[in-house]
């Protein structure tokens, strides 16, 4: 039987961790990603926030065994601190119970880490500046067009995922679609 490949659109942290599933279980995977290889690349501020990293996340990053890394850089959040108009502070914590909180880690940090994971693995690629421009889903085939050279160009793949976030291009084309 030959490999099955998937295609994903967006190489964010849900595109690139999904990756790294799918290769655990000998899928191969395609990423395309509209923005450039942010590793080789200067950040935009709107990139560098922080995120906050609850137990689910973490979980995530366990099955994949990246959890340990990602913690040991991870500032704890114990609460929020709200500052009243008078000047007096308080502090609501995220948990009701003693001892728990959420992790504080650099978004791009975490990015960049799950793509180096997700490289490791044999059938996993990566494709940058490859926009997605279009999804036909009665064909299942996908518009890209490189930011770079302009070059439009249409891939099909076994299956294809879309974890390009709310500007969705194939959520959109899904939602117009009828699927």
């Amino acid at each position: 039987m030959p490999k099955q490949k998937v295609t994903i659109i967006g190489a964010g942290l849900s595109g690139s961790l999904l990756a790294i599933y799918l290769a655990k279980r000998g899928i191969e995977a395609e990423i395309y990603e509209s923005r450039g290889d942010m590793r080789k690349e200067e950040m935009s501020a709107g990139r560098s926030i922080n995120l906050a990293l609850s137990d689910r996340g973490i979980a995530a990053l366990r099955e994949v065994g990246m959890d340990e890394y990602m913690l040991a850089e991870a500032v704890p959040m114990h609460g929020r601190m709200i500052h009243a108009v008078d000047g007096q502070t308080k502090l609501l914590p995220y948990s009701g119970r003693a001892g728990e909180y959420i992790n504080s880690v650099s978004r791009s940090g975490l990015n960049m880490a799950l793509m180096n994971e997700a490289e490791k693995y044999a059938g996993v690629i990566f494709y940058f500046n490859e926009k997605c421009d279009g999804f036909d889903c009665k064909t299942g085939e996908t518009l890209l067009e490189n930011a770079e050279t302009g070059e439009r160009k249409i891939i099909k793949g076994d299956t294809l995922i879309a974890t390009d976030g709310a500007g969705s291009k194939v959520r959109d084309a899904m939602l117009h679609g009828g699927v």
